[in-house]
């Protein structure tokens, strides 16, 4: 038992010194009426949704000043120390710990450069190389999806990733040409220490987007349209039979293409989506 306590207090301090040393060396937030930033990001949380118009009024009127901070939480990657330090805390029940954990405000960042729209563009270079990252290309995705139409541009550059990022950047093209905003779903999950609300980012995939993607396969860029097919791969649910189909055709013009890549994705998928027609097109 005393063991188990000392080990309480010894991570109860860790976490302290590295919170304290945390806010102590960040940067002054942009304030809206008195509050912070980080205070108007909490009623995202709170509110565990995107429609929180007090807290967006806030960010449009702090403007460009937050879109450094939002980026830093969107970034932002503990290491594995401090997920298994926070991991470890909250399975003790001796301390009730004040602090929420990991990724606090990474979800409601989005949601603000959502309410910031085209103010939001000048991150999309900076969002465009995070997606080269393997820890947090969803999560710049998310973020580019979030700004609008304004990063289709950067979106299709994505696409050179060959690994998923590529493929999910295609599918955020497809949300913005096919849906209406504000294009993810939400929810409210609890923080690992505190156990208060924080508010959670996801999304659904359409059939109309998966046609969009199919579409792509004819884009101008062999980025996405070898990004395009390997998309298409993922979308094997019964959901997207009719998406699917119409899409057979251009995956076998696509085995025609003149990008060697493209042609090796495009007859991956078309001999898994539909391996009678490959057989029929003469694709091996």
């Amino acid at each position: 038992m005393q063991n188990r306590v000392k080990v309480a207090f010894a991570i109860l301090l860790i976490l302290i010194f590295a919170i304290a040393a945390w806010f102590l060396l960040q940067p002054r937030e942009p304030q809206y009426q008195g509050r912070s930033l980080s205070s108007w990001l909490d009623e995202y949380n709170r509110a565990g949704t995107w429609d929180v118009e007090p807290a967006s009024t806030a960010i449009r009127a702090m403007g460009t000043n937050c879109l450094p901070f939002l980026f830093a939480h969107i970034k932002h990657n503990p290491s594995r120390l401090t997920v298994k330090l926070i991991v470890l805390a909250s399975k003790q029940r001796f301390l009730r710990l004040p602090f929420y954990g990991t990724e606090r405000y990474r979800s409601a960042s989005i949601v603000a450069l959502r309410a910031l729209g085209p103010q939001a563009s000048p991150l999309c270079p900076e969002l465009l190389d995070l997606t080269k990252n393997p820890d947090a290309f969803w999560w710049a995705n998310m973020s580019l999806l979030a700004i609008g139409t304004n990063s289709i541009p950067f979106l299709e550059l994505a696409c050179q990733n060959t690994n998923r990022a590529g493929s999910e950047a295609v599918l955020m093209i497809a949300k913005l040409k096919t849906q209406p905003p504000p294009h993810f779903s939400w929810g409210s999950t609890k923080a690992l220490l505190n156990g208060k609300p924080v508010l959670g980012l996801g999304y659904a995939v359409s059939s109309e987007e998966v046609a969009e993607i199919a579409n792509m396969l004819e884009h101008p860029s062999p980025a996405v349209r070898r990004a395009s097919a390997d998309a298409l791969a993922r979308y094997t649910h019964p959901a997207y039979t009719n998406a699917l189909k119409s899409a057979v055709p251009l995956l076998i013009k696509a085995c025609g293409d003149t990008n060697d890549t493209v042609r090796t994705s495009a007859a991956t998928t078309l001999k898994l989506i539909a391996p009678g027609a490959a057989t029929r097109a003469g694709i091996k």
